[in-house]
């Protein structure tokens, strides 16, 4: 008896430290929004940093969450506030074990790149290489 209940207990611990909660998602989208924005920035510029983050509900469904990131993007000489939007379509996995996501929509300079439905915005080496940098930020370390 005493033995099954030191299993029960670590395999308690075991599945509540393997939890992701909303806070390391976010943080984990905000990442991605931001290697997702660096690939549509012309040529010498990228995002230096992200000063905040707004993230909501998106209209796309009840799976897909919208995120704002406030940065600053630097040209090698002149640091300039913008904002970018991105939308991912997420999911958690049992008891929050895990977290996974994936780009629908980045948008940059009023342009809109990656999903709407099923149709591909932009042309496929575009997606391709926005998919692969979303992919590494979210889960390579």
């Amino acid at each position: 008896m005493k033995q099954s209940l030191l299993v029960i207990i670590a395999l308690s611990t075991l599945v509540l430290t393997g939890c992701v909660n909303r806070e390391q998602a976010d943080a984990k989208l905000t990442k991605a929004c931001q290697a997702a924005v660096n690939v549509f920035l012309p040529e010498g510029q990228h995002v230096e940093k992200v000063s905040s983050t707004d993230f909501t509900a998106s209209p796309e469904g009840p799976d897909f969450r919208h995120v704002t990131i406030h940065s600053i993007v630097m040209d090698g000489w002149l640091e300039t506030q913008y904002d970018y939007e991105c939308v991912f379509q997420e999911g958690f996995g049992f008891m929050n074990s895990n977290f996974t996501a994936s780009i629908h929509q980045v948008i940059v300079d009023g342009q809109v790149y990656g999903k709407a439905g099923n149709e591909i915005l932009g042309d496929a080496q575009d997606h391709i290489k926005l998919n692969e940098a979303v992919r590494k930020a979210l889960y390579e370390n």
